[in-house]
């Protein structure tokens, strides 16, 4: 059943960019997992350095990050989200030609610029230039239709991985990019930019395009402020994610769970991911923006609580798995939506690049950071360590909320 708010035209821009984050998210996010062992094998080069060319990428996404977002303010995000899916092309077909390191970090720094133009903080941004008031819910929406990326993508690598070596997949990430993904992004943001600042907001049901600008919950004077806490949200939580993405299966293996329990505490974080975003979209209307945001940086302390207090074993894994994924479901939510509600839509793709940029930074250090201290230290002082990380998302995002009332 389709909801009321979801008009035919904002159903079709909303299903068209979903898709299209579906086959972006899991050609330049998730392709590498399952070809890295066989660039490694191919190439002889070390497991460090083929995976460290992902993290030259998120570097290069949180430096371009805020110039993205001022170009979708400006120019609108049809020619930046195709500018990026076009260099995301571009990159896998460089990818699929290194033979040598250098042309495989070039590779990688194209493959980052392009993701700073064509995954979630430009959709965000460029969801709020169509969508008026229904951004929080769109957003929701996009969230949970790219959240199958990995579902679709792995299966569908590792079955042709049968058929061809991993240059061959590059080749067809390319052409999947190039000839699916672009269309589809032409299809949801034609003709969504409109300069219309001075007009009274109103939703046209007929287009999905708003009439004039959010209005900002915070006075600009506090704008410096909240910006500051909200990134530092988002850079712990960030770290916190990215280091778990690769060590999670390991971490567990250190606290003596077996193997089995482990990848199900894997295999369960996605499925919370979704289902979290289900129930948002269904209920979130109840909480603000803000205090929403409250909400995954109290669950993702609580998650690596379970395996500190309880005794080891299949419940610690399920529990882990189910809070924790929960907690990344919700908090990509309040990645576009806290922003959009604080600031308002006057320049919201900008102040999103600049407040994701540090994240992107810090997330790429992350894996061998936390890697470090599982290795010297043990799974106990690793779990603090990454407990303290995720309390100072908590503290930073009680502050922002503290800051949001004040100014009510």
């Amino acid at each position: 059943m389709i909801p009321d708010w979801l008009t035919p035209q904002l159903q079709l821009r909303l299903s068209a960019l979903g898709f299209a984050q579906i086959i972006n998210w899991g050609v330049l996010y998730y392709t590498l997992a399952l070809i890295g062992p066989h660039i490694v094998a191919e190439t002889g080069w070390s497991n460090a350095f083929v995976y460290s060319g992902f993290a030259v990428a998120t570097l290069v996404t949180g430096l371009f990050s805020p110039l993205s977002g001022s170009r979708i303010d400006r120019f609108g995000g049809l020619p930046v989200m195709l500018i990026g899916t076009v260099m995301g092309a571009i990159g896998m077909l460089v990818l699929s030609t290194a033979k040598d390191g250098v042309t495989y970090m070039v590779a990688w720094a194209i493959i980052g610029a392009s993701m700073s133009a064509c995954l979630y903080d430009s959709a965000f941004a460029s969801i709020a230039q169509f969508a008026g008031e229904k951004t929080r819910k769109s957003i929701s929406l996009i969230t949970l239709i790219a959240g199958f990326a990995s579902t679709v993508i792995w299966p569908a690598t590792s079955a042709l991985l049968q058929f061809m070596d991993w240059r061959g997949i590059c080749v067809i990430d390319a052409s999947l990019i190039l000839f699916g993904s672009a269309p589809l992004i032409f299809i949801a943001l034609k003709g969504a930019h409109k300069k219309s600042d001075k007009v009274k907001h109103n939703d046209d049901d007929r287009t999905g395009t708003p009439q004039a600008l959010m209005a900002p919950l915070i006075p600009r004077e506090r704008f410096t402020s909240a910006m500051m806490l909200f990134s530092i949200v988002l850079a712990a939580l960030g770290f916190v994610a990215n280091a778990l993405s690769v060590h999670v299966i390991t971490l567990f293996q250190t606290l003596h769970i077996d193997l089995a329990s482990a990848i199900l505490a894997g295999s369960l974080i996605g499925p919370a991911q979704v289902g979290a975003r289900i129930i948002e979209l269904a209920y979130g209307r109840r909480l603000s923006a803000v205090g929403l945001g409250m909400i995954p940086v109290i669950l993702m302390p609580l998650a690596f609580v379970i395996p500190l207090v309880m005794t080891a074993g299949p419940i610690v894994a399920v529990g882990f798995g189910l809070v924790y994924g929960a907690a990344n479901g919700l908090a990509t939510i309040s990645r576009g939506v806290v922003p959009y509600a604080l600031f308002g839509s006057d320049g919201y793709g900008r102040r999103l690049g600049l407040v994701a940029a540090p994240a992107l930074m810090v997330k790429a250090a992350a894996p061998a950071v936390f890697g470090a201290i599982l290795a010297s230290f043990g799974p106990s002082p690793a779990i603090l360590f990454i407990l303290g990380i995720s309390l100072l998302a908590t503290f930073a995002m009680a502050a922002l909320f503290r800051l949001s009332k004040q100014s009510v």
